[in-house]
Protein backbone atom coordinates (compact mmCIF):
# COMPACT_ATOMS: atom_id res chain seq x y z
CA UNK A 1 0.00 0.00 0.00
CA UNK A 2 1.59 3.41 -0.85
CA UNK A 3 1.60 6.61 1.22
CA UNK A 4 -1.66 7.76 -0.60
CA UNK A 5 -3.38 5.14 0.11
CA UNK A 6 -2.56 4.59 3.41
CA UNK A 7 -3.81 8.21 3.86
CA UNK A 8 -7.05 7.82 2.89
CA UNK A 9 -7.57 4.56 4.48
CA UNK A 10 -6.69 6.48 8.08
CA UNK A 11 -8.99 9.30 6.92
CA UNK A 12 -11.75 6.63 6.39
CA UNK A 13 -11.05 4.95 10.03
CA UNK A 14 -11.17 8.22 11.03
CA UNK A 15 -14.21 9.67 9.46
CA UNK A 16 -16.45 6.39 10.28
CA UNK A 17 -15.00 7.12 14.41
CA UNK A 18 -16.36 9.99 14.27
CA UNK A 19 -19.75 9.32 12.56
CA UNK A 20 -20.21 6.55 14.99
CA UNK A 21 -19.50 9.16 17.70
CA UNK A 22 -21.62 11.61 16.58
CA UNK A 23 -24.69 9.92 15.35
CA UNK A 24 -27.82 10.28 17.53
CA UNK A 25 -27.79 8.71 20.65
CA UNK A 26 -31.73 6.81 20.68
CA UNK A 27 -33.46 7.35 24.30
CA UNK A 28 -34.55 4.46 26.49
CA UNK A 29 -37.73 4.09 28.15
CA UNK A 30 -38.87 1.60 30.08
CA UNK A 31 -42.31 -0.62 29.34
CA UNK A 32 -44.96 0.52 32.06
CA UNK A 33 -45.63 -2.42 34.17
CA UNK A 34 -49.15 -1.75 34.98
CA UNK A 35 -50.77 -0.52 31.75
CA UNK A 36 -54.78 0.90 32.64
CA UNK A 37 -57.68 -0.80 30.90
CA UNK A 38 -60.59 1.48 30.01
CA UNK A 39 -63.56 0.62 30.74
CA UNK A 40 -65.73 0.80 27.88
CA UNK A 41 -68.96 1.95 29.72
CA UNK A 42 -66.94 4.94 30.69
CA UNK A 43 -65.11 5.64 27.20
CA UNK A 44 -67.07 8.65 24.47
CA UNK A 45 -64.59 7.52 22.17
CA UNK A 46 -61.70 6.65 20.64
CA UNK A 47 -58.73 7.97 18.04
CA UNK A 48 -56.19 6.09 16.69
CA UNK A 49 -53.08 7.74 15.27
CA UNK A 50 -51.47 5.94 12.85
CA UNK A 51 -49.15 7.93 9.88
CA UNK A 52 -46.64 6.87 6.58
CA UNK A 53 -48.31 3.31 5.80
CA UNK A 54 -47.30 4.26 2.25
CA UNK A 55 -45.43 0.70 1.99
CA UNK A 56 -47.64 -1.63 4.42
CA UNK A 57 -49.44 -4.18 2.74
CA UNK A 58 -52.44 -6.15 5.45
CA UNK A 59 -51.21 -9.64 4.14
CA UNK A 60 -47.80 -8.45 5.53
CA UNK A 61 -47.94 -6.05 8.53
CA UNK A 62 -48.30 -7.27 11.82
CA UNK A 63 -49.52 -3.66 12.95
CA UNK A 64 -51.56 -2.68 10.14
CA UNK A 65 -53.68 -6.22 10.99
CA UNK A 66 -53.56 -5.53 14.51
CA UNK A 67 -54.58 -1.68 13.77
CA UNK A 68 -57.73 -3.12 12.15
CA UNK A 69 -58.77 -5.92 15.29
CA UNK A 70 -58.12 -2.81 17.60
CA UNK A 71 -60.78 -0.88 15.59
CA UNK A 72 -63.00 -3.53 15.31
CA UNK A 73 -63.25 -4.45 18.71
CA UNK A 74 -63.64 -0.55 19.83
CA UNK A 75 -66.43 0.00 16.97
CA UNK A 76 -67.91 -3.19 18.94
CA UNK A 77 -67.78 -2.04 22.31
CA UNK A 78 -68.57 1.42 22.15
CA UNK A 79 -72.22 3.06 22.98
CA UNK A 80 -72.60 5.60 20.40
CA UNK A 81 -71.89 5.48 16.97
CA UNK A 82 -69.58 7.09 14.79
CA UNK A 83 -67.27 6.93 18.09
CA UNK A 84 -64.44 5.55 16.54
CA UNK A 85 -62.05 7.58 14.31
CA UNK A 86 -59.12 6.70 12.48
CA UNK A 87 -56.57 9.25 11.43
CA UNK A 88 -54.08 8.22 8.52
CA UNK A 89 -51.31 11.25 8.73
CA UNK A 90 -50.28 11.52 5.29
CA UNK A 91 -47.85 8.85 3.12
CA UNK A 92 -50.40 7.43 2.24
CA UNK A 93 -48.80 5.63 -1.02
CA UNK A 94 -45.08 5.62 -1.20
CA UNK A 95 -43.29 6.60 -3.41
CA UNK A 96 -45.51 9.11 -5.23
CA UNK A 97 -49.16 8.81 -4.48
CA UNK A 98 -52.01 6.91 -6.31
CA UNK A 99 -51.36 6.92 -9.62
CA UNK A 100 -54.21 7.64 -11.94
CA UNK A 101 -56.29 4.33 -13.08
CA UNK A 102 -54.55 4.45 -16.59
CA UNK A 103 -50.75 3.95 -15.19
CA UNK A 104 -49.00 0.86 -14.69
CA UNK A 105 -48.48 1.87 -11.03
CA UNK A 106 -52.01 1.99 -10.41
CA UNK A 107 -53.12 -1.74 -9.09
CA UNK A 108 -50.04 -1.62 -6.43
CA UNK A 109 -50.88 1.68 -5.46
CA UNK A 110 -54.76 0.75 -5.10
CA UNK A 111 -54.06 -2.11 -3.42
CA UNK A 112 -52.15 -0.32 -0.82
CA UNK A 113 -55.15 2.37 -0.28
CA UNK A 114 -57.41 -0.40 -0.36
CA UNK A 115 -55.56 -2.49 2.80
CA UNK A 116 -56.31 0.79 4.61
CA UNK A 117 -59.50 1.50 3.85
CA UNK A 118 -59.92 -2.14 5.35
CA UNK A 119 -59.14 -1.01 8.74
CA UNK A 120 -62.39 0.60 9.02
CA UNK A 121 -64.15 -1.83 6.38
CA UNK A 122 -65.31 -4.48 8.84
CA UNK A 123 -68.89 -5.53 9.79
CA UNK A 124 -68.68 -3.76 13.21
CA UNK A 125 -66.98 -0.95 11.98
CA UNK A 126 -68.90 -0.42 9.08
CA UNK A 127 -72.27 -0.81 11.32
CA UNK A 128 -70.77 1.47 14.08
CA UNK A 129 -70.29 4.20 11.42
CA UNK A 130 -66.44 3.93 12.38
CA UNK A 131 -65.01 7.06 10.20
CA UNK A 132 -61.32 7.30 9.06
CA UNK A 133 -59.85 10.34 7.60
CA UNK A 134 -56.65 10.21 5.20
CA UNK A 135 -54.55 13.92 5.62
CA UNK A 136 -52.37 14.43 2.76
CA UNK A 137 -48.07 14.24 3.02
CA UNK A 138 -45.76 15.09 0.53
CA UNK A 139 -45.39 11.76 -1.67
CA UNK A 140 -49.24 11.88 -1.68
CA UNK A 141 -48.71 14.71 -3.72
CA UNK A 142 -46.75 12.95 -5.80
CA UNK A 143 -43.54 15.55 -4.36
CA UNK A 144 -44.86 18.04 -6.80
CA UNK A 145 -45.71 21.52 -6.54
CA UNK A 146 -49.06 23.25 -7.88
CA UNK A 147 -51.36 21.57 -10.08
CA UNK A 148 -49.59 18.18 -10.98
CA UNK A 149 -49.59 17.68 -6.98
CA UNK A 150 -52.73 18.50 -7.08
CA UNK A 151 -53.58 15.97 -9.72
CA UNK A 152 -52.13 13.26 -7.55
CA UNK A 153 -53.85 14.16 -4.29
CA UNK A 154 -57.18 14.06 -6.19
CA UNK A 155 -56.58 10.67 -7.29
CA UNK A 156 -56.65 9.38 -3.84
CA UNK A 157 -59.90 11.91 -3.02
CA UNK A 158 -61.61 9.94 -6.23
CA UNK A 159 -60.51 6.57 -5.37
CA UNK A 160 -61.46 7.12 -1.45
CA UNK A 161 -64.80 8.15 -2.33
CA UNK A 162 -65.75 5.44 -4.72
CA UNK A 163 -64.30 3.05 -1.82
CA UNK A 164 -66.72 4.29 0.53
CA UNK A 165 -69.83 3.86 -2.31
CA UNK A 166 -68.45 0.31 -2.72
CA UNK A 167 -67.34 -0.95 0.90
CA UNK A 168 -69.97 0.87 2.60
CA UNK A 169 -66.56 2.44 4.47
CA UNK A 170 -66.66 6.07 6.10
CA UNK A 171 -63.26 7.04 4.57
CA UNK A 172 -61.98 10.92 2.86
CA UNK A 173 -59.62 13.04 2.13
CA UNK A 174 -59.28 15.60 4.45
CA UNK A 175 -59.06 18.54 3.67
CA UNK A 176 -60.40 18.50 0.42
CA UNK A 177 -57.17 18.64 -2.23
CA UNK A 178 -55.91 21.77 -2.60
CA UNK A 179 -57.48 23.76 0.15
CA UNK A 180 -54.76 23.25 2.96
CA UNK A 181 -57.85 23.21 5.23
CA UNK A 182 -58.23 23.22 8.10
CA UNK A 183 -61.14 20.15 7.87
CA UNK A 184 -63.08 20.34 11.16
CA UNK A 185 -64.24 16.93 13.13
CA UNK A 186 -66.03 17.51 16.56
CA UNK A 187 -65.63 14.17 17.99
CA UNK A 188 -67.95 13.64 21.08
CA UNK A 189 -68.48 16.59 24.07
CA UNK A 190 -64.94 17.04 24.50
CA UNK A 191 -62.83 16.99 21.38
CA UNK A 192 -62.41 18.94 18.39
CA UNK A 193 -59.82 17.84 15.47
CA UNK A 194 -58.66 20.98 13.05
CA UNK A 195 -57.23 18.64 10.16
CA UNK A 196 -54.60 20.07 8.18
CA UNK A 197 -52.51 19.86 4.76
CA UNK A 198 -49.25 20.73 5.52
CA UNK A 199 -47.79 19.26 2.05
CA UNK A 200 -50.24 21.97 0.77
CA UNK A 201 -48.26 24.65 2.78
CA UNK A 202 -44.70 23.48 1.78
CA UNK A 203 -45.76 22.90 -1.87
CA UNK A 204 -46.74 25.50 -2.77
CA UNK A 205 -50.29 24.72 -3.16
CA UNK A 206 -51.90 28.01 -3.08
CA UNK A 207 -50.81 28.50 -6.38
CA UNK A 208 -53.90 26.72 -7.20
CA UNK A 209 -56.00 30.00 -6.50
CA UNK A 210 -58.34 28.45 -4.15
CA UNK A 211 -56.94 29.69 -0.93
CA UNK A 212 -53.63 31.07 0.13
CA UNK A 213 -51.71 30.76 3.66
CA UNK A 214 -53.35 33.79 5.14
CA UNK A 215 -56.45 32.75 5.08
CA UNK A 216 -56.00 29.06 6.07
CA UNK A 217 -54.46 30.70 9.13
CA UNK A 218 -57.56 32.43 9.46
CA UNK A 219 -59.72 29.98 9.29
CA UNK A 220 -57.78 27.84 12.35
CA UNK A 221 -58.14 30.75 14.39
CA UNK A 222 -61.69 30.95 13.85
CA UNK A 223 -62.15 27.15 14.50
CA UNK A 224 -60.25 27.32 17.61
CA UNK A 225 -62.61 30.33 19.02
CA UNK A 226 -65.97 28.18 18.12
CA UNK A 227 -64.39 25.16 19.70
CA UNK A 228 -67.44 25.58 22.10
CA UNK A 229 -65.42 24.28 25.08
CA UNK A 230 -63.81 21.16 23.87
CA UNK A 231 -60.46 20.81 23.66
CA UNK A 232 -58.27 21.18 20.28
CA UNK A 233 -56.02 18.76 18.63
CA UNK A 234 -54.43 19.97 15.22
CA UNK A 235 -53.40 17.12 12.78
CA UNK A 236 -50.87 16.81 10.14
CA UNK A 237 -48.52 15.05 8.43
CA UNK A 238 -45.28 17.12 9.53
CA UNK A 239 -44.96 17.20 12.87
CA UNK A 240 -44.48 20.55 15.46
CA UNK A 241 -41.82 19.13 16.78
CA UNK A 242 -39.48 15.99 16.40
CA UNK A 243 -36.23 14.16 17.41
CA UNK A 244 -35.68 12.72 14.17
CA UNK A 245 -34.10 13.48 10.74
CA UNK A 246 -36.85 16.29 9.80
CA UNK A 247 -36.43 17.88 12.88
CA UNK A 248 -32.64 18.39 12.46
CA UNK A 249 -31.61 15.73 14.49
CA UNK A 250 -28.83 14.73 11.77
CA UNK A 251 -25.08 13.75 12.46
CA UNK A 252 -23.11 16.15 11.15
CA UNK A 253 -20.44 13.35 9.82
CA UNK A 254 -23.18 11.35 8.70
CA UNK A 255 -23.12 12.90 5.64
CA UNK A 256 -19.73 14.89 5.40
CA UNK A 257 -21.75 18.09 7.32
CA UNK A 258 -23.67 18.35 3.72
CA UNK A 259 -27.26 17.69 4.82
CA UNK A 260 -26.41 18.87 8.54
CA UNK A 261 -26.00 22.27 7.08
CA UNK A 262 -28.85 22.25 4.53
CA UNK A 263 -30.94 20.92 7.42
CA UNK A 264 -29.55 23.61 10.04
CA UNK A 265 -29.85 26.63 7.09
CA UNK A 266 -33.73 25.37 6.50
CA UNK A 267 -32.71 24.67 2.55
CA UNK A 268 -33.88 21.11 3.28
CA UNK A 269 -37.85 21.46 1.92
CA UNK A 270 -39.32 18.55 3.98
CA UNK A 271 -37.92 19.73 7.33
CA UNK A 272 -39.59 21.34 9.70
CA UNK A 273 -36.67 23.59 9.94
CA UNK A 274 -37.83 24.35 6.33
CA UNK A 275 -38.05 27.79 5.15
CA UNK A 276 -42.18 27.53 4.62
CA UNK A 277 -42.46 25.48 7.70
CA UNK A 278 -40.91 28.10 9.78
CA UNK A 279 -43.61 30.47 8.28
CA UNK A 280 -46.16 28.17 8.97
CA UNK A 281 -45.60 27.48 13.01
CA UNK A 282 -44.86 31.22 13.16
CA UNK A 283 -48.54 31.66 11.79
CA UNK A 284 -49.90 28.55 14.25
CA UNK A 285 -47.82 30.33 17.46
CA UNK A 286 -49.44 33.90 16.80
CA UNK A 287 -53.07 31.82 16.36
CA UNK A 288 -51.79 29.77 19.90
CA UNK A 289 -50.54 33.27 21.45
CA UNK A 290 -54.24 34.87 21.35
CA UNK A 291 -57.05 32.15 21.22
CA UNK A 292 -54.88 29.72 23.90
CA UNK A 293 -52.40 26.41 22.95
CA UNK A 294 -54.52 23.42 21.71
CA UNK A 295 -54.17 20.25 23.75
CA UNK A 296 -52.08 18.52 20.75
CA UNK A 297 -50.52 18.86 17.98
CA UNK A 298 -50.41 15.36 15.96
CA UNK A 299 -47.86 14.72 12.69
CA UNK A 300 -46.55 11.67 10.89
CA UNK A 301 -43.54 12.42 8.30
CA UNK A 302 -40.91 10.85 11.14
CA UNK A 303 -40.59 6.98 10.86
CA UNK A 304 -41.28 7.01 14.71
CA UNK A 305 -43.46 6.99 18.05
CA UNK A 306 -42.62 10.19 20.03
CA UNK A 307 -44.49 12.04 22.41
CA UNK A 308 -43.27 15.87 23.87
CA UNK A 309 -44.61 18.07 26.40
CA UNK A 310 -44.42 21.83 26.02
CA UNK A 311 -41.33 23.88 26.43
CA UNK A 312 -42.65 27.11 25.61
CA UNK A 313 -46.16 29.07 26.18
CA UNK A 314 -46.91 28.75 22.51
CA UNK A 315 -46.56 25.16 22.06
CA UNK A 316 -49.12 22.71 22.18
CA UNK A 317 -49.47 21.49 25.71
CA UNK A 318 -48.22 17.81 23.78
CA UNK A 319 -46.63 16.68 20.38
CA UNK A 320 -47.58 13.54 19.47
CA UNK A 321 -45.65 11.73 16.29
CA UNK A 322 -47.21 8.58 15.35
CA UNK A 323 -45.46 8.00 11.44
CA UNK A 324 -43.70 4.02 12.07
CA UNK A 325 -46.55 2.77 9.73
CA UNK A 326 -44.13 1.20 7.43
CA UNK A 327 -41.22 2.47 7.52
CA UNK A 328 -38.41 3.22 10.32
CA UNK A 329 -36.06 5.86 11.27
CA UNK A 330 -33.77 7.59 14.28
CA UNK A 331 -34.73 9.59 16.87
CA UNK A 332 -32.65 11.58 19.87
CA UNK A 333 -33.24 12.50 22.99
CA UNK A 334 -34.42 16.06 22.96
CA UNK A 335 -36.02 18.67 25.78
CA UNK A 336 -39.21 17.92 27.03
CA UNK A 337 -39.75 14.16 25.11
CA UNK A 338 -41.84 11.89 26.98
CA UNK A 339 -41.35 8.64 24.99
CA UNK A 340 -39.32 7.82 22.07
CA UNK A 341 -39.05 4.53 20.37
CA UNK A 342 -38.12 3.88 16.61
CA UNK A 343 -40.75 1.11 15.97
CA UNK A 344 -43.66 0.14 14.14
CA UNK A 345 -46.69 0.89 15.54
CA UNK A 346 -49.33 2.84 16.32
CA UNK A 347 -51.45 5.59 19.13
CA UNK A 348 -54.62 4.95 20.78
CA UNK A 349 -56.40 8.11 22.21
CA UNK A 350 -59.43 7.11 24.98
CA UNK A 351 -61.68 10.12 25.29
CA UNK A 352 -63.67 9.13 28.96
CA UNK A 353 -67.02 10.94 29.26
CA UNK A 354 -65.90 13.12 32.21
CA UNK A 355 -62.92 14.32 30.07
CA UNK A 356 -60.07 12.59 30.77
CA UNK A 357 -57.92 11.54 27.90
CA UNK A 358 -54.98 9.10 27.48
CA UNK A 359 -52.93 8.08 24.77
CA UNK A 360 -51.72 4.42 24.14
CA UNK A 361 -48.63 3.90 22.30
CA UNK A 362 -48.72 0.28 20.90
CA UNK A 363 -45.93 -1.17 19.08
CA UNK A 364 -44.15 -4.15 18.31
CA UNK A 365 -40.47 -5.28 17.47
CA UNK A 366 -38.68 -3.69 14.58
CA UNK A 367 -38.09 -7.14 13.06
CA UNK A 368 -41.90 -7.43 12.48
CA UNK A 369 -42.14 -3.99 10.21
CA UNK A 370 -42.92 -6.15 7.49
CA UNK A 371 -43.20 -9.96 7.04
CA UNK A 372 -43.13 -10.22 3.70
CA UNK A 373 -40.53 -13.31 2.68
CA UNK A 374 -39.51 -13.68 6.42
CA UNK A 375 -37.25 -16.54 7.03
CA UNK A 376 -39.08 -18.69 9.10
CA UNK A 377 -42.18 -18.10 7.08
CA UNK A 378 -44.70 -15.04 6.59
CA UNK A 379 -47.44 -17.30 8.67
CA UNK A 380 -45.14 -17.48 11.68
CA UNK A 381 -43.95 -13.89 11.23
CA UNK A 382 -47.23 -12.69 11.31
CA UNK A 383 -48.46 -14.51 14.31
CA UNK A 384 -45.52 -13.25 16.36
CA UNK A 385 -45.55 -9.68 15.05
CA UNK A 386 -49.13 -9.44 16.27
CA UNK A 387 -48.42 -11.08 19.51
CA UNK A 388 -45.81 -9.00 20.61
CA UNK A 389 -47.63 -6.00 19.54
CA UNK A 390 -48.07 -4.24 23.19
CA UNK A 391 -48.35 -0.44 24.90
CA UNK A 392 -45.10 0.64 25.59
CA UNK A 393 -46.24 3.91 26.99
CA UNK A 394 -49.38 5.73 28.17
CA UNK A 395 -50.05 9.54 28.79
CA UNK A 396 -52.59 11.11 30.66
CA UNK A 397 -53.08 14.55 28.42
CA UNK A 398 -56.14 15.36 30.77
Amino acid sequence: MNMASRISAALLILWMAAAAACAPVPPEFPIPENVPVPDPAEVESVLFLVGDAGDARMEHSPILQRLRDDVEGWSERLEQDSTVVVLYLGDIVYPLGLHPPDAPEFPSDSAIVMDQVAVVAGPAAVSRSARAYFLAGNHDWGLEEEWAGFDRLTNLANFLAAANATRGANVAVAPDPGTGGPHVVDVGRHLRLLLLDTAWWILDGGQLGLDDRPEVLSRIREAMRQAGGREIMVAAHHPFRSAGPHGGEVSFWRTLGIRYLLTQSGAVLQDITSVPYRELEAGLRSIFASEGSPLAFVGGHEHSLQLFEALESTDPAYTLVSGSGSKLSSIAEQPGMLFGKSAPGYMRLIVEKDGGMTVFVEATGAEYLSCEGAAEGEAVCMEEGMAAVQTVHFESLR
